[in-house]
């Protein structure tokens, strides 16, 4: 009784905390629409609400509509659940650290109906020993590459020699959780029509220092907040690499072009998530395109598919832990190919999302207005105006950042009720903002050079 006692207060405090954040937000956005008005400013004053509507509607959606899909989905009786056989992937080139660790989540994984697959990238170092010791034992199945082909090919050649109905991604830094397997077939589960679900992802390395601290803060509501918002239509617009589960019938046709994925000329070897994510959410419109302009390749003749509308959704309770960049140097470069992976997406995704729910697609491109018109907000607001004898807006626009890094804070309190990590998450705000943001341009005007970097 006791214990029933103390989960509610942490229920009724969980809820508190939240309709905080959500009416918070709501002020701002009254206060903006009210009193904020400057016909002046007037380009400020609509990106500000705009900004701020977002936002509010992204926390009061997630707050309110979302509910985890294997909660959901455990209501359903065994008898009627498929047990999928699922193919366990991971690429890895020169991670003889951490390849181990990785490979053992997967075998340790509480569900039996699997297979685990390896393929070694053209490694150099001690991956390929580390990998055979593992095989001769029977635990998993190893291709090795003589030399590097890259991420999406190296998994391309995986999914060739798979058998699972399930193909659940994961990468060869990551740490998957020994229940992430049984969640995601159980949430297969819940509809025919899910092809794809993200698992909950966090810094597997999060204590080291502030920088990682700041990362393992952001994923949190990367995650539990803007996957969650686009979960509850349906059409999460990138399954993340740690966790990634797609079902067979949704990507098997579209690898070959996913496999040679061109732009501005080129092969583009980045974009490996999105890009796939992409293949799924736009499969009613692609597929019969791609399969008709591949139709030699492998995964056209040896199993055919029909084009579907599928949904792609977030399970919050599959969990996964993955390296993050624990220097300032070793994050800019992986947020650089990351901002060079989005600009490609837009010229994908973007061609056909607005066919998705009007909400979802409405923000979707609001938001890549907001990532190449920010920029220039921090200039007008840090340094124009205040030149301009407007000190105030400098101290109100860093003050609106920390503001809504805060709620995104708050945010990861209410997940992580024990942990104080939260208090970096209006640091990550700041740093984003007054940053990161700018790597938008140099990632486009270098968005030829295709090289690799993770972290």
């Amino acid at each position: 009784m006791e214990r029933i006692k103390v989960n509610t207060s942490k229920n009724i405090k969980a809820k508190v905390l939240a309709h905080f954040i959500v009416l918070s937000l709501l002020i701002i956005l009254c206060v903006k629409l009210l009193f904020s008005r400057n016909v002046e400013n007037g380009f400020l004053y609509v990106y500000g609400i705009l900004v701020t509507s977002v936002v509010f509607t992204t926390f009061l959606v997630t707050f309110t509509m979302y509910k985890d899909p294997y909660l959901l989905a455990r209501n359903i009786p065994e008898s009627k659940k498929q047990k999928y056989f699922v193919s366990c992937l991971v690429a890895v080139k020169d991670d003889g650290r951490v390849i181990g660790k990785c490979v053992e989540s997967l075998i340790n994984q509480k569900y039996d109906n699997k297979e685990i697959i390896v393929i070694n990238d053209g490694s150099t170092d001690e991956t390929g020993e580390i990998l055979n010791e593992y095989a001769r034992k029977k635990l998993i199945k190893v291709i090795h590459l003589k030399k590097n082909v890259g991420k999406k090919r190296a998994l391309g050649k995986g999914i060739l020699r798979s058998k699972g109905e399930i193909i659940l991604f994961t990468d060869s830094d990551s740490i998957v959780a020994p229940d992430a397997t049984s969640k995601i077939v159980d949430v297969f589960n819940l509809d025919p029509l899910i092809g794809a679900v993200s698992g909950h992802c966090r810094a597997l390395n999060g204590n080291k220092n502030i920088i990682t601290k700041m990362q393992d803060s952001w994923y949190e509501g990367q995650f539990s907040i803007r996957k969650a918002f686009e979960s509850v239509f349906g059409c999460v617009t990138c399954v993340s690499g740690p966790l990634a589960a797609f079902k067979r019938e949704a990507i098997y046709n579209l690898i070959p072009a996913w496999e040679n994925d061109n732009f501005l000329g080129q092969e583009f070897k980045f974009a490996t998530d999105r890009t796939l994510t992409g293949f799924v959410l736009g499969n009613g419109i692609v597929s019969n395109k791609i399969k008709k302009k591949y139709n030699n390749s492998p995964f056209v003749l040896r199993e055919k598919y029909h084009a579907k509308d599928w949904k792609i959704v977030y399970c919050k309770s599959a969990r996964v832990l993955t390296v993050v960049p624990d220097t300032f140097k070793r994050m800019i470069k992986q947020q650089i190919r990351w901002k060079k992976s989005f600009i490609r997406n837009i010229f994908f995704t973007g061609s056909f999302y607005w066919r998705k729910s009007f909400i979802p697609a409405l923000f979707y491109y609001l938001h890549i207005l907001f990532v190449f018109i920010g920029p220039f907000v921090v200039i007008r607001h840090l340094v124009y105006l205040p030149l301009h004898g407007n000190i105030i807006s400098a101290f109100l626009y860093i003050g609106g950042i920390l503001f809504i890094g805060s709620c995104f804070g708050l945010a990861y309190k209410l997940e992580n009720r024990e942990c104080n990590k939260w208090i970096y998450r209006p640091l990550m705000s700041l740093f984003s903002t007054l940053v990161l943001s700018w790597l938008i341009f140099y990632s486009a005007l270098t968005i030829r050079k295709m090289e690799w970097f993770r972290g």
